[in-house]
């Protein structure tokens, strides 16, 4: 019995079956060489047909012109499709390149081994199916000579590596995932170590000059130094508090929610800032008598404080924050305006990306950029809406609606 008669197609599992279907080829050309009727391509077939049948992988056979003389079942299988015999170089329907370029049937594997009368190896198509499909696939092409060395025909093995391509392509893709996760964390621990390291030195230094010299300073600068330590505290309690938040939102770890009065909630959020910022105006217009939602009122206080502290940061200190509070049959909304810097309408969205800040941002202020990201996971966690728009006359206009419950 020939190799080829031995031939397990179940090796074609290791690696590119490339081994494997070496075998075969040389099989063929051993028969050939071997067999007193095989002066054509067709006497080896009709001699060795149940063979070739019984590969388990695809097998074609051309004349010297490139017309098909012979496929067994498992190219058809491959191809989606039974070609006509005569047809040229080979009987896939479509064929491409890796990159998706269309490639001519006559310049294919095939076609190359027949026209340069050499095997082709190590490369690597694309066949489209009648029926849209596609398949990734390695040729082995071969020219068949008679004992002049006239080619005579050629033989090609077709083997279906879709799947490994598929593997291969899902595990770059998973590689540079993780290059660019890694990249994202490099930057994210940079801009935090940042944002950190500034109010710790600012408080650090502080404390170490009252505890040496408290009784030495004049009271002017002593009060300085507090509500240096003070405002650098609540900096860092913000931004830890974000990072929280970001964290424990993206396990999707429910919210607890109520019934949430959200007027008595924005005053108490607008209260809180303008004691920690008394030199800002804030204008909080009137509010409506009913405004109840249902939400976790610390969460959305978090998200009125974000949006507060954001205006503030990118705004002039003499301007005015406006806040109102607006209700409609359906929702409630909270609008912060500001007469800062202003956004690009095209940059709105990206605006809620966490550790996305723009360039002009980071020419006016410091930051993480966690804090408008944690705003967004909290209000569609609430089943509510947020955006970002330019405010007319200048500046931004922040909001968020939420759903309204009516008493």
């Amino acid at each position: 019995m020939s190799d080829l008669q031995r031939f397990d197609v179940n090796h074609l599992s290791d690696g590119d079956g490339s081994s494997a279907v070496l075998t075969i080829l040389r099989s063929v050309e051993d028969l050939q060489r071997t067999a007193p009727d095989s002066s054509s391509p067709s006497a080896l077939v009709s001699r060795h047909r149940q063979m070739l049948e019984a590969i388990g992988v695809g097998v074609y056979v051309t004349d010297a012109a490139g017309r098909i003389t012979y496929f067994n079942a498992a190219a058809t299988e491959l191809w989606g499709r039974t070609p006509e015999f005569g047809e040229e170089w080979c009987g896939s329907w479509r064929l491409f390149s890796l990159d998706g370029r269309p490639m001519a049937h006559a310049a294919c594997p095939m076609a190359i081994a027949l026209t340069e009368g050499r095997p082709v190896r190590g490369e690597v198509a694309v066949a489209e199916r009648p029926d849209g499909s596609r398949i990734v696939f390695m040729p082995y092409p071969s020219p068949l000579r008679d004992a002049d060395d006239r080619i005579v025909g050629a033989v090609n093995v077709l083997v279906d590596v879709t799947e490994r391509h598929s593997a291969e392509a899902a595990l770059r893709g998973a590689v540079e995932a993780l290059a660019a996760s890694n990249a994202v964390k490099d930057e994210f621990l940079g801009l935090v170590s940042h944002e950190l390291r500034t109010p710790v030195t600012t408080i650090f230094g502080n404390a170490q000059l009252l505890r040496a010299r408290a009784d030495t300073l004049e009271p002017e600068r002593r009060d300085a130094m507090l509500d240096d330590i003070a405002d650098d505290a609540a900096r860092l309690r913000d931004v830890i508090e974000n990072l929280l938040l970001l964290t424990r939102l993206g396990s999707d770890e429910p919210i607890d929610a109520e019934p949430v009065l959200l007027t008595r909630t924005l005053e108490g959020a607008v209260g809180a800032f303008r004691r920690r910022h008394p030199n800002r105006s804030v204008r909080l217009a009137p509010l409506p008598r009913e405004a109840i939602v249902e939400a976790q009122a610390s969460s959305i206080g978090q998200v009125i404080e974000n949006l507060l502290s954001n205006a503030d940061k990118y705004s002039d200190s003499s301007q005015s924050i406006d806040v109102r509070l607006e209700a409609d049959v359906d929702e409630v909304c909270v609008l912060v305006l500001d007469r800062g810097i202003g956004i690009d309408p095209a940059q709105t969205e990206e605006l809620f990306t966490a550790f996305y800040r723009t360039p002009e941002a980071k020419k006016h202020a410091g930051g993480v950029g966690i804090g408008l990201a944690v705003c967004r996971r909290i209000v569609e966690t609430e089943g509510g809406r947020i955006w970002a728009r330019p405010r007319p006359g200048g500046g931004t206009e922040f909001g968020f609606a939420l759903p309204r419950v009516i008493a």
